[in-house]
């Protein structure tokens, strides 16, 4: 789902108490505010829906596929969500394997 689909998914729950515009700010803030606290404290916890986290990967060393020359890749965080049961559960009971 793309942003502008988010926004009116919201929009059609709230009505005319919201405007698009308004709950494009919301949502701005919203992932503003996630990526500032993984930055400062590395771990947001969002309870029934899920935790996001920074984990550090180790630094590697790495090959060029066209050149074949070789690069060292430095330590890094990367975001990681980990789903709660809730959210799993409810996935799990809404969607059926085929």
């Amino acid at each position: 789902m793309r942003r502008e689909l988010l926004v009116e998914k919201i929009a059609e729950k709230f009505g005319p108490a919201f405007t698009k515009a308004d709950i494009e700010k919301l949502i701005d803030a919203f992932l503003d505010t996630i990526m500032d606290v993984l930055i400062r404290d590395k771990k947001v916890e969002l309870r029934r829906f899920g935790t996001f986290e920074l984990r550090k990967r180790s630094g590697r060393s790495a090959r060029a596929p066209k050149s074949g020359k070789e690069y060292t890749l430095p330590d890094r965080y990367v975001p990681f969500f980990r789903p709660s049961k809730i959210l799993k559960a409810e996935i799990h009971n809404r969607i059926k394997p085929e």
